[in-house]
């Protein structure tokens, strides 16, 4: 799986989205303690698009920016910024990182805050009370095992001072205690995300990727997480720990092994939504293709080979297919096959894909 990471999508960036309380408790201690969680954190992604600009020079990090409810009954408005494999920090890089958070909070304050007292109200989107709005801004070096837990920018002349600090953790520092991070995992799901991450940058070579990966799919079932947890932690676990071409097949069989012995097959459940969607994105493209170019023969290639994959999936679900299945598949149109594909993954029987 392609492990690239862009400004807007990034196995971290759908790490905070799906656990951010299991991230502040197991990273941010600190933040928790202030937060009431049984307010729903709400993700404004789209504001801070707005905010912050793209990635320079190629830096590859995640930003999130979550709105909370504190128990004193104010918001919270928190930026997460994470470097990712991002080299091991100097004094000049920790200056730039707290120079980019300072200006980070700065253009959020100014684009959303306002006073309750004088002046017109600002046409913005949001607009946030400055007497009852607080901000959180904290750092995650993930290739970082040592350094200050407290960054500072200031800028000082005579007697005018700006002053602005904010947490940053040194995930690497969780090298040294593996032992911890399984133990927190029983309850914390954030832990697999934090080993996955360090496993991603310290086992460099295929096969000792292969096995990290197995270890983490395994821990996934040992602590019984349920059937949604799983597939979401497996989905940021196989993303940050892609493997070479060929040692897929020894990783997919080792997972249906791990499945059998827990008996829960919750994984293989992905596989099957995946091939549907590639089923879906690939006909969708197909025919594109076949309508701009106006080639009879395109279309017809791709519904080929979508009738092949079709077959291959139903193979795989219910075993060894009656001569009707072929029929039917023979005689279907593209869009046809695209919807009989969708009910492989739901069907209980064989009959009902094609009702």
């Amino acid at each position: 799986m392609d492990q690239t990471l862009s400004d807007y999508d990034s196995p971290w960036k759908e790490a905070l989205d799906h656990f951010f309380e299991d991230f502040a408790a197991l990273l941010a201690p600190e933040l928790y303690a202030l937060i009431n969680w049984t307010v729903a954190p709400v993700f404004l992604d789209t504001e801070l698009q707005s905010i912050v600009p793209g990635s320079p020079n190629g830096r590859r990090y995640a930003d999130k920016l979550i709105r909370l409810r504190r128990l004193d009954h104010g918001e919270a408005w928190v930026l997460v910024h994470v470097e990712v494999e991002s080299g091991s920090q100097s004094d000049k890089s920790r200056a730039r990182l707290a120079q980019r958070m300072f200006t980070y909070f700065y253009r959020i304050w100014d684009r959303y805050v306002r006073q309750v007292a004088g002046g017109e109200p600002s046409p913005r989107p949001v607009e946030l009370d400055a007497h009852s709005t607080s901000f959180y801004s904290l750092g995650i070096l993930t290739a970082s095992a040592e350094g200050p837990s407290v960054l500072v920018y200031q800028q000082r002349l005579g007697k005018c001072h700006v002053y602005f600090r904010f947490p940053v953790v040194h995930l690497r520092r969780w090298e040294d205690d593996r032992a911890s991070l399984i133990d927190l995992a029983a309850l914390n799901p954030f832990a697999v995300v934090v080993m996955a991450q360090l496993d991603a940058q310290t086992r460099c070579g295929g096969q000792g990727r292969l096995v990290a990966k197995i270890e983490l799919v395994r821990l996934l079932y040992q602590h019984r997480y349920d059937r949604r947890c799983v597939q979401q932690l497996f989905r940021i676990v196989d993303w940050m720990l892609s493997l070479p071409h060929d040692l897929e097949p020894c990783f997919k069989q080792a997972v249906g092994e791990i499945e059998t012995e827990f008996n829960m097959p919750y994984v293989t459940s992905i596989e099957r939504l995946g091939e549907a969607r590639g089923l879906q994105k690939g006909l969708k493209e197909g025919l594109q293709k076949g309508r701009i170019e106006g080639h009879e023969k395109a279309r017809q290639e791709y519904r080929d080979s979508a009738a092949r994959l079709l077959s291959s999936m139903l193979e795989r679900r219910f075993g060894q297919l009656p001569a009707w299945v072929a029929f039917h598949i023979a005689q279907a149109e593209t869009e046809t096959l695209q919807g009989w594909a969708l009910k492989v993954l739901e069907a209980e029987r064989l009959e009902a894909v094609f009702e």
